[in-house]
């Protein structure tokens, strides 16, 4: 896709207003009609600004969609980044639980996103390499929840034998799974408690392999992985 060039007029009164209304108007079409039909001229016009001025904020479509995933992760990286807080505190099984379910909100808003990218193949190699390049990705968020969990692990309240890099993979897998399941099947329209029941029995399921037996070596298994 060409880029067109952008009239003076429309750099001299780009906003940070602007850039918001294109954030938004890209994520109401791209919900609405997908990514593969969906232009910059239809963003454009759907923010009611001019096209020069979109690619005055985003040096083209593929940094446009990074900057929506970036929009939509909501209380994610604060939930992520609140974590060392909690070591030690409430139980660990609450604690995955609102991961998980900040975690599933962000998963929710951009699985239909991510997915629609494999249509277009040019646009997915972009994306790629810009995500990699600025270390986006499930991975910062299963270093976060691993870290976590070694630390619960230092106080006994993790078993010592556990993988905490592997429980942190199953956290996003389970998570991402919940909401392409939503999305496919249901519209994106699953009730949320329910949702959030099935991510609460994911957590239960993982807490049988992460309590520490009784009498159990702490000192166990802590550096079996790192």
């Amino acid at each position: 896709m060409a880029r067109p060039a952008a009239p003076r007029s429309a750099s001299r009164s780009a906003s940070p207003d602007q850039k918001e209304r294109l954030l938004a108007a890209t994520e109401r079409l791209l919900a609405s009609q997908g990514l593969v039909s969906v232009t910059t001229r239809d963003i454009a016009r759907a923010a009611n600004v001019a096209e020069g001025a979109l690619y005055h904020h985003f040096g083209d479509k593929a940094e446009l969609i990074v900057a929506v995933c970036l929009h939509q992760l909501g209380d994610f990286p604060e939930v992520l980044h609140s974590l060392p807080l909690q070591v030690g505190q409430d139980t660990v099984q609450k604690n995955l639980e609102h991961v998980l379910e900040s975690a599933f909100a962000f998963h929710h808003r951009i699985t239909p996103l991510v997915c629609s990218l494999f249509a277009d193949q040019e646009l997915l190699v972009k994306v790629r390499g810009m995500m990699n390049e600025r270390s986006m990705g499930p991975g910062r968020a299963a270093f976060a929840i691993a870290a976590y969990l070694r630390a619960e692990q230092q106080l006994g309240r993790v078993a010592a034998s556990v993988a905490p890099e592997t429980v942190a993979e199953l956290m996003m897998a389970v998570s991402f799974n919940t909401a392409l399941c939503d999305q496919f099947f249901c519209g994106g329209s699953e009730n949320k408690g329910k949702a959030r029941q099935r991510l609460r029995e994911a957590v239960r399921a993982l807490m049988i392999g992460l309590q520490p037996a009784n009498g159990e070596d702490r000192t166990a298994g802590k550096g079996a992985r790192k």
